[in-house]
């Protein structure tokens, strides 16, 4: 009996605003938004971040995330630049210990200097 080939997979992008990669040393903390329901549950941790959109972020952490759940962050890019809190953020996807999440509630003030640093970063590589 033969068996069925398999076609590769195809990845579908469906976001909505394109990921600008950043450059090394890009870090973040979060804070979990809801209390653990486990003693020694982690709640807090940091990483980096792999790249940026205006609607979210590619994370690198060795904290576990945990896919639907909403985190507080903060993204320190540089010191150039005063770091950058995130209201909410809620992993929609992980690979090993990169965490995609997506920006659910970012103040306005805040979200325009994202808008900047993504500007700034586009303008760079020009």
């Amino acid at each position: 009996m033969a068996l069925p080939q398999t076609q590769p997979k195809r990845i579908i992008d469906l976001r909505k605003h394109p990921r600008i990669p950043l450059p090394a040393g890009a870090l973040f903390s979060f804070r979990r938004l809801v209390v653990p329901v486990r003693l020694g549950e982690v709640v807090e941790g940091e990483g980096a971040i792999v790249d940026l959109s205006i609607g979210g972020c590619r994370l690198l952490s060795d904290m576990p995330l945990d896919i639907g759940q909403e985190y507080n962050l903060i993204l320190q890019i540089s010191f150039e630049r005063p770091p950058i809190p995130v209201d909410a953020a809620v992993v929609r996807w992980t690979d090993a210990s990169i965490y995609g999440l997506k920006f659910t509630s970012v103040a306005p003030h805040d979200e325009s200097q994202i808008r900047d640093l993504l500007l700034d970063i586009r303008r760079s590589k020009t």
